[in-house]
């Protein structure tokens, strides 16, 4: 399981530039603090820095919505998957939450669904000025 520090020290590692990657799905709700860990990095990275990966011999395969790279065991690296809104927390580029329940609708998975209420929750906690618990 990765918790934000595993996270910021593991992308940090791959030494994407900034606007060439962000960190997407649970891997955002951790760096949100939505999620206190995930069991996996997923990351959306330019069709150019995707290419990369395969001119370094990386494989490729299809993911249900975009072609991903299976950097390691514990990091997949999507195509150009990413839409919306990106910040940056701690040195790492974040999908934004808005931009998370997107892409998790897209999923469509029962966890995905749970993903979406706790993000709405996070936020509407967020608009009160309380920590979610």
């Amino acid at each position: 399981m990765f918790h934000k520090e595993e996270i910021i020290k593991s992308v940090l590692a791959l030494s994407f530039r900034p606007q060439d990657y962000c960190v997407i799905t649970g891997t955002a709700l951790v760096m949100q603090g939505v999620k206190a860990e995930t069991k996996d990095i997923d990351m959306s990275c330019s069709k150019e820095a995707f290419q990369s990966l395969l001119d370094q011999g990386y494989p490729v395969k299809q993911g249900d919505f975009a072609r991903k790279v299976v950097y390691s065991e514990d990091i997949e690296i999507f195509e150009d998957w990413h839409r919306g809104a990106i910040t940056s927390i701690d040195g790492v580029s974040v999908a934004s939450l808005e931009s998370v329940i997107q892409m998790k609708k897209q999923l469509g998975r029962e966890k995905d669904q749970l993903d979406i209420a706790r993000i709405e929750g996070y936020l509407r906690n967020e608009s009160k000025g309380t920590p979610e618990q």
